[in-house]
């Protein structure tokens, strides 16, 4: 009940021209932050995977004290070069929709909230902790039960 009162404040501030949130209609905010969301999230996850390779080949064979040939001689470090090079892949497509989703005007609450998510992502805690918890606060505020 709360929640749905703060996205009615929120929209009785909004022109119903720029911001309908009472709608539900294609936002296509959603879809980009949506794309960016799913492909920051395979960053993540193949970022996890490099670290736990990384980590096994410094323990198990030392690996900065590895020429570049004896390198390529371990299955695992094939692995991290191209678990690297698609880190980058995703970095960079993700870099271009950034500029979409600053563009875009979300004209539903999922597009508001699919783009606080991504703001939300942007601003991790050890970089800056206060802007994290604020943007994490207005998320829970605003944000609908079942919306994720």
């Amino acid at each position: 009940m709360l929640r749905k009162l703060a996205l009615r404040l929120l929209a009785k501030h909004m022109p119903s021209v720029f911001l309908d949130l009472r709608r539900s209609h294609p936002d296509k905010a959603v879809e980009i932050c949506t794309e960016w969301l799913n492909r920051n999230a395979d960053q993540k996850r193949l970022a996890e995977r490099w670290y736990k390779l990384e980590a096994f080949l410094i323990q198990e064979h030392d690996l900065f004290q590895l020429n570049e040939q004896e390198r390529a001689l371990f299955i695992e470090a094939v692995a991290l070069d191209l678990i690297d090079s698609r880190i980058i892949a995703l970095y960079a497509v993700n870099k271009k929709l950034l500029g979409k989703i600053s563009s875009s005007h979300a004209t539903t609450a999922y597009g508001l909230l699919s783009k606080l998510r991504v703001a939300l992502e942007l601003v991790p805690p050890d970089e800056n902790k206060d802007a994290h918890l604020l943007i994490r606060s207005v998320l829970q505020d605003i944000e609908p039960r079942g919306f994720e």
